[in-house]
């Protein structure tokens, strides 16, 4: 089987980056709590590390509170980490999700009439 054009594009931090917030995710669904998950990535690259656990913080919030409908409460529970974190992250995320639309926005505006 051929592999996939981005296999080959995606650099090797990017790799470590997705291997990395997918085995929380899994540990997660094993019943790991958030922290114990988070202490299975080994990553020296302190910048980085902290990146990945923002972002699968923030995947677990998508998949939970906004996917399957769980509240907030619940999921903090699951993930046995305090509310207040949650809220910050998903506060975060759609500051984030508000920034692309903009961003997405202000280029489609630039491509009218440049055909």
């Amino acid at each position: 089987m051929e592999k996939p054009w981005y296999d080959e594009a995606a650099s090797e931090e990017d790799k470590l980056y997705e291997e990395s917030v997918n085995k929380i995710r899994n540990a997660v669904k094993q019943s790991l709590s958030f922290e114990q998950a988070a202490a299975l990535i080994d990553i020296e690259d302190e910048v980085l590390r902290n990146s990945i656990l923002d972002d699968a913080l923030k995947v677990l919030i998508a998949e939970m509170h906004f996917s399957e409908k769980k509240p907030l409460e619940k999921v903090a529970r699951t993930l046995r980490l305090p509310l207040k974190r949650l809220e910050r992250a998903k506060e975060e995320m759609l500051k984030d999700v508000e920034q692309s639309a903009i961003e997405a926005y202000k280029s489609s505006l630039g491509k009218i009439g440049n055909a």
